[in-house]
């Protein structure tokens, strides 16, 4: 069994390099200054995630789960994420994904990696196309509450956790857990992390968090 047990990874940013899943899409939709300068005012603080959510919503409205997977499946993913996952899956170690972009985009994720959970801002879809309109907003207080509400019904503390992320979004996560990896991160959240890595290959985290 790892040393711990639950770990957490973030999206954008930490499996998803140098671009986000809003900004992918963005650019397919033809609105990429807009979600730029969206994730810019995100970042400084000056709005909040729901702000991104209720801008962006709309420009999917009757694109389909499928089409925007397509898009998404083509952007630069970190390396050795596959055999990470695997590696920490072999040891024991219950994976989730926490994100406050869109969870649909986690759905993915889970999809191909059998996450246990994932998390995100959420919008009905019908039959697999996207409404447009924002269904569940989800920020970084909520990402930290749902690893927590998800540890306290599977039998796990906070003390177990272990966060792998990079930026603002994770910062709540960060103070919670018991260990903090900031990954190609900012420098807040390089601040408050237990380790800071860099690299561009997702198996370096595995020396921190010692699975087997």
């Amino acid at each position: 069994m790892s040393r711990y047990p639950v770990v957490i990874f973030d999206l954008d940013g930490t499996l998803l390099r140098g671009t986000t899943v809003s900004l992918l899409l963005a650019q397919w939709l033809g609105r990429e200054d807009e979600i730029t300068e969206l994730e810019r005012a995100f970042h400084a603080h000056e709005i909040s995630n729901s702000v991104v959510a209720d801008t962006s919503a709309g420009w999917l409205a009757g694109k389909s789960v499928a089409e925007t997977w397509q898009v998404l499946t083509d952007g630069p993913w970190i390396e050795g994420m596959a055999e990470t996952f695997q590696a920490l899956a072999a040891a024991g170690v219950s994976l989730l994904l926490g994100t406050i972009t869109w969870r649909f985009a986690a759905e993915m994720l889970r999809e191909r990696y059998g996450f246990c959970a994932v998390s995100g801002t959420e919008m009905h879809a019908s039959d697999g196309t996207l409404s447009g309109v924002v269904s569940r907003y989800f920020d970084e207080h909520d990402k930290a509450r749902f690893v927590e509400e998800w540890c306290a019904q599977n039998g796990y503390s906070m003390s177990q956790v272990a966060a792998i992320g990079d930026s603002r979004s994770d910062i709540p996560l960060f103070d919670r857990a018991a260990v903090s990896i900031a990954l190609n991160a900012t420098p807040d959240a390089q601040a408050v992390a237990t380790h800071v890595l860099d690299t561009e290959d997702l198996r370096d985290v595995l020396a921190l968090l010692h699975p087997g």
